[in-house]
């Protein structure tokens, strides 16, 4: 395996991305992260995919090892996302793509735009309303972070969204969040912003657009984003699947080994990726 990093320039700041290339894997797959991930948080998921298909990695540019490369970075906006994810498609031409948590709404907006390397997707704990638990806890996380009270605002990330992690990854998480600086927290604002907006109907003209297979994947002790308001894709998609991960929350395959097994076995029979390996 090759682990190979770089920074690509792309019209909206520098990204760093980095590589898992395999020899004997013949396809390979983008991963879209969620608001508050870096590279790192797909770890579970490279184990899952790792000499089966070649990864692509990458942070936005406010956050994890980009955000080094872009001091007095202007706020990203949702639109801003689309555009670094069709830049980085169009210059790595991945065969897949894999979205968690709210990457999932960049991911769609991108494939409704119908990149041409992009066969299938996988969009893993989203759901395209704002139910009532999300929106209670995002109002709070924003009150929060105003008020620069960031230890509260890791602590409440835990003991909501985070409820059914295991101890050592709410560690990670409480000190990755806490040493976060003033504009990545400026970022993070916004980008709950963007969410309190977030109207299902907004986009349902772009969703009939996409033209690819997609899984989505939910847990199903997950209340913030639901397998049952994701079922309302089926009504716009052409061409979509739905998997509850049993005794699984928000944060999926981190959540223990159980959940991970199953994310792991719904990943390699959607991407098919026994018949992706050269023989």
């Amino acid at each position: 395996m090759a682990n190979q990093t770089e920074v690509f320039q792309s019209s909206k700041g520098k990204i760093y991305v980095q590589r898992y290339l395999y020899p004997e894997a013949s396809e390979s797959v983008i991963m879209v992260n969620g608001a508050m991930s870096t590279t790192a948080s797909f770890a579970a998921t490279v184990r899952h995919l790792e000499h089966k298909m070649n990864m692509i990695l990458f942070d936005l540019p406010f956050i994890g090892r980009s955000a080094e490369h872009n001091p007095g970075l202007r706020l990203v906006t949702k639109q801003d996302e689309v555009k670094i994810l069709q830049e980085l498609i169009e210059h790595y031409q991945p065969d897949n793509l894999l979205s968690v948590s709210w990457g999932g709404l960049a991911s769609l907006m991108t494939l409704a735009t119908r990149p041409k390397s992009i066969k299938k997707a996988v969009i893993s704990a989203f759901s395209t309303c704002l139910n009532g638990p999300m929106f209670n806890y995002v109002v709070k996380a924003k009150v929060l972070m105003q008020n620069k009270q960031f230890k509260d605002s890791s602590e409440l990330l835990n003991q909501e969204i985070g409820k059914y992690l295991p101890r050592a990854i709410k560690r990670v998480n409480y000190r990755h969040l806490c040493q976060l600086n003033d504009q990545t927290y400026s970022q993070v604002i916004f980008h709950i912003e963007q969410l309190m907006k977030l109207n299902h109907q907004d986009y349902v003209s772009l969703f009939e657009k996409i033209d690819i297979p997609i899984l989505f994947i939910n847990g199903n002790r997950d209340e913030y984003t639901t397998t049952e308001d994701i079922r309302q894709m089926a009504d716009y998609l052409n061409d979509c699947q739905f998997i509850s991960i049993r005794n699984a929350g928000h944060f999926l395959d981190l959540e223990g080994k159980y959940a991970s097994s199953q994310v792991k076995e719904a990943l390699l029979s959607f991407f098919e990726c026994e018949k992706m390996l050269c023989h």
